[in-house]
């Protein structure tokens, strides 16, 4: 037998909080090209850099040979300190547990990341950062072709590569990393009649293009529905120094009055660029 009652509403159901939800962060792409990361200095770091050296025909059998140049640079990767604070109620924390704390601090981790990234990428660079690759005095460029739906940014990303061929920059890690901006234009490009498209791969992010793999970063420059930077290079010539790890300090005593614990977080790094010529950089119409 069964016996039908109306809803009731009731008063003691309890509330029970499950996993968190991160924030939407893409994930870091300056460690998925091909940079020569370097951890654990401690110290400034030098690198040196060998210059071109010439050589030449003889005149002659005994002909005395000529000063070939003896040519070193050297760049040098001195800390520089990315950092923040979050303040965290205790009440929150006696009510969800570590899971609160564990959830900032993951957050404040993939956020350092894509700091890094806007720094490396984007055209200005960031306050008080490194100088980006794209401002860095040496990188190639050229004149990018005019806005062609379906082809002309294609046609920039090849002219990518024959620049950095002329500078001879074709040794290493060589690959693309662009704005998202351009994604589009490149998935529709012209398709020649049984001939493999030039952009092929799984999804974002793991797509080859040319031959080369190419990543998508927000960190690059772009102006919603006008245009997006890219750049082509041998990732191997940018060198990206951790002095120590990522640093978060959980401070109960600044804030105790107020009832939060304070995370503060720092992150001592630099990058530097060992051959600018090695890389190429382009800013493609995208309407």
């Amino acid at each position: 037998m069964m016996e039908k009652r109306a809803d009731v509403t009731s008063n003691i159901a309890g509330t029970s909080v499950e996993a968190y939800v991160g924030a939407l962060r893409e994930e870091s792409v300056y460690d998925r090209a091909g940079c020569t990361i370097l951890t654990g200095l401690m110290s400034d770091a030098r690198i040196p850099v060998t210059g071109a050296q010439t050589v030449a025909w003889a005149a002659t059998e005994n002909a005395s040979a000529a000063d070939g140049g003896t040519v070193f640079t050297s760049v040098t990767l001195s800390p520089s300190r990315i950092t923040a604070f979050v303040n965290v109620s205790k009440e929150l924390l006696a009510q969800n547990g570590g899971g609160a704390e564990s959830a900032v601090m993951s957050d404040l981790g993939k956020a350092t990341a894509q700091a890094l990234d806007t720094a490396i990428f984007s055209t200005a660079g960031s306050t008080n950062a490194p100088t980006s690759l794209g401002a860095t005095t040496g990188i190639g460029t050229f004149t990018e072709a005019t806005f062609t739906a379906g082809s002309s940014v294609m046609s920039d990303l090849v002219e990518a590569e024959s620049v950095n061929a002329i500078a001879q920059g074709m040794q290493g890690s060589l690959a693309y990393v662009c704005s998202p901006e351009l994604l589009a234009q490149l998935k529709i490009s012209a398709q020649v009649a049984s001939v493999t498209p030039a952009m092929s791969g799984m999804n974002y992010n793991q797509q080859m293009i040319n031959g080369y793999p190419i990543h998508f970063t927000n960190g690059c420059t772009r102006s919603g529905g006008v245009s997006g930077d890219g750049y082509f290079g041998a990732w191997n010539n940018l060198y990206v120094g951790f002095f120590g790890g990522i640093d978060i300090i959980v401070d109960p005593y600044t804030n105790a009055g107020d009832a939060q614990i304070r995370l503060v977080l720092n992150n001592l790094v630099d990058f530097q660029v060992a051959q600018p010529a090695a890389f190429t950089t382009f800013t493609s119409l995208t309407a």
